[in-house]
């Protein structure tokens, strides 16, 4: 279970509150454009990302997300 922290309460709506199609994030597997979020069970945020090297959209957990930033 993850405990919710000001930080990952930060990261999520800052998630949240990303413009489609413009904001750029580093993921496990690129560098991508969020092209749309949407809530999952409990606090988590799911993303879709366009990675220019990737065929289609792969989605994230926000929570893998945020620890990925941390390490």
């Amino acid at each position: 279970m993850t405990t919710i922290t000001p930080e990952l309460k930060t990261f999520m709506n800052e998630l949240w509150d990303s413009t489609a199609g413009t904001t750029k994030i580093v993921t496990p597997i690129g560098t991508g454009i969020i092209t749309e979020m949407r809530t999952t069970a409990g606090i988590d945020i799911e993303v879709a990302v366009k990675i220019p090297e990737i065929d289609g959209l792969t989605l994230f957990s926000g929570i893998e997300l945020f620890e990925m930033d941390r390490v």
